[in-house]
């Protein structure tokens, strides 16, 4: 294997580790856009941070599936990409699903141990709709006794009852296995709950980098337009915020975003929202080293400073309609207002403390990339305990 043909690297930091991916392709070429990761990368960092010493090289030239040597896996990302399509693991588990084929030191007990030490959002993946229906009915007939034939009945001791938990679990949840875990283990459904919930916001965030690389949405229009998702995922944003206060429920007259975001501390901040794919920053030619807002910057700039006068103007009147529509205390002293636009992953350093400084210079207002919305949700993810079924 000719490894000096792999010229591209990028760096990744997960909790406090840096990584590195190897590429003998041009990322933009292959993606279309400029952003320096790409679909199902988030599974190939996990399993570096799970097997240190391992090296990935991505390449579409150099095999056509899977080689490996000594510590160096080179994977041809279609073969890896078309593999992830098919099966049913989440993100975080692709990656050892495809090297589970490969690698000739996986074995089934290897196998076993990784099923073993999935957490519990990772056993729910799974899903067989034929098998969950038989499971189902066995817990029914279980739920409510009868005489039946042996095969029909599931026998649960302590030797296996973590499998017979697993084999329900990874067929799917329906209200009824819910309704009867909660009513025997309402802790253990907690936990199932929380795993549940963990599910779904990684699939968010891996629906967050299909949006960003297809770059086809709206800022406004239809029901997949940038500001419904965005208002829908709002948890993206962090847990200091509660349900976001809809304009038109509070029917206020003037100048106004749709939405008002309350914070937990009883006060509101604003976030308006442009497109990912604009600029925010321009290099001014006529001064080295100094940068300056872009034309959609600018306006969205002017447009949240309109914002803040008029939500200054009218306090009283909006924290009065708030109480009586939402029966809640919010107070509109001096909110502050994001503006979500472009992406930033792409820039180099110089650029990046472009950004900073024009930031700091405004009062109240902060610009946020996409880029930034992206990385917030994975630490998010990522600093989520791991959910286990024991």
């Amino acid at each position: 294997m000719d490894f000096s043909k792999f010229t591209i690297t990028k760096k990744y930091i997960r909790n406090n580790t840096q990584f590195e991916l190897f590429f003998d392709f041009d990322l933009k070429e292959i993606t279309g856009h400029n952003r320096k990761t790409f679909d199902d990368c988030r599974s190939l960092l996990y399993f570096l941070q799970s097997n240190l010493g391992k090296v990935i090289y991505l390449t579409t030239t150099q095999t056509t599936d899977f080689y490996e040597e000594d510590d160096k896996l080179v994977i041809n990302l279609r073969s890896y990409q078309e593999f992830c399509k098919k099966i049913a693991q989440n993100g975080r588990n692709r990656t050892q699903a495809f090297l589970a084929q490969k690698l000739k030191h996986y074995l089934e007990d290897d196998r076993k141990t990784m099923i073993a030490n999935s957490t519990g959002e990772e056993i729910l993946v799974n899903l067989n709709p034929e098998t969950r229906k038989q499971i189902e009915e066995k817990l029914r007939i279980v739920n409510t006794p009868e005489v039946v034939d042996r095969d029909k009945v599931v026998f649960v001791d302590d030797q296996n009852k973590k499998q017979i938990l697993e084999q329900v679990i990874n067929k799917g949840y329906s209200d009824d296995f819910w309704a009867l875990v909660s009513s025997k283990e309402p802790e253990l459904t907690d936990r199932l709950m929380a795993g549940r919930i963990q599910a779904n916001r990684r699939r968010i965030i891996d629906e967050l980098e299909t949006r960003l690389s297809s770059g086809n949405f709206s800022e406004t229009s239809g029901d997949d337009s940038w500001q419904k998702w965005i208002y829908k995922n709002s948890w993206l944003f962090g847990i200091n915020y509660q349900p976001p206060i809809e304009k038109q429920k509070i029917n206020i007259n003037g100048i106004m975003p749709d939405f008002l975001f309350p914070t937990l501390d009883g006060f509101v901040d604003i976030l308006e929202i442009k497109l990912p794919s604009v600029d925010i920053i321009e290099k001014d030619v006529d001064h080295l080293g100094s940068w300056v807002w872009s034309k959609d910057a600018n306006c969205a700039i002017g447009q949240v400073v309109n914002y803040l006068c008029e939500i200054d103007r009218l306090k009283f009147e909006i924290e009065k309609s708030i109480q009586q529509v939402y029966g809640r205390t919010i107070s509109m002293l001096k909110p502050r207002a994001f503006i979500l636009i472009g992406q930033n992953d792409s820039w180099d350093f110089d650029k990046k403390e472009g950004l900073r400084k024009l930031n700091h210079s405004l009062h109240g207002i902060e610009i946020l990339t996409y880029s930034d919305l992206l990385k917030r949700g994975e630490a998010f993810i990522e600093s989520a305990p791991d959910i286990y079924v024991n």
